[in-house]
C-alpha cells in the first residue's frame, strides 16, 4: 500500500503516535481551571555570580519553602542542563496561576512576608543578573 506523501510525513514525524495532553494539566500543574480563564505563568531566572550557583539553588529552595509556609504554591525549580547552549540561567523558578488576580494575590502575600523578604535579600547577594518574565498561556 502506498501512502500519500503528507500521511507518510506525519507518520514519519511520529505525530500519529503522540497522545494529545491537556495544557491545563501539563502547564497548570495538575489544577483544572475555568474554561476561558487566562492562566498566567511567572518565571524568574537567576544568573549566579562565579562559583555561587549551588548557593543560588539553595536559597531558591528556601524561598519555595517559605512560599509553602505562607500558603502559596512552591512552584518549580529548574537548573542549567549541560546539554544547553550555555546562555541559560543557573537557576530558574516558575509558577502557574489560574488568572491575573491569583498572581496579584501571590505578589501581595510575598510582599507582606518578612520571611520572604529576608530570602530575597540573601538571593540579591548571590546573583549577577536576575530576570522576571510574566506570560499568559496561549489558548490551544
Amino acid at each position: 500500500m502506498t501512502l500519500p506523501r503528507r500521511t507518510f510525513l506525519h507518520l514519519a514525524a511520529g505525530t500519529a503516535a503522540l497522545p494529545i495532553a491537556s495544557p491545563v494539566v501539563v502547564l497548570g500543574q495538575g489544577k483544572i481551571t475555568q474554561t476561558g480563564a487566562i492562566r498566567i505563568v511567572e518565571r524568574t531566572q537567576y544568573y549566579a555570580k562565579p562559583g555561587l550557583s549551588a548557593d543560588v539553588l539553595d536559597v531558591r529552595r528556601k524561598a519555595s519553602a517559605v512560599r509553602v509556609s505562607i500558603g502559596l504554591p512552591a512552584g518549580e525549580i529548574f537548573v542549567k542542563h549541560p546539554g544547553g547552549d550555555g546562555s541559560e540561567p543557573d537557576v530558574a523558578w516558575q509558577c502557574t496561576f489560574a488568572d491575573a488576580a491569583a498572581r496579584d494575590a501571590d505578589l501581595a502575600a510575598r510582599a507582606a512576608s518578612p520571611e520572604f523578604e529576608s530570602v530575597r535579600m540573601q538571593m540579591r547577594k548571590l546573583y549577577a543578573r536576575f530576570e522576571r518574565q510574566v506570560f499568559a498561556i496561549a489558548a490551544g
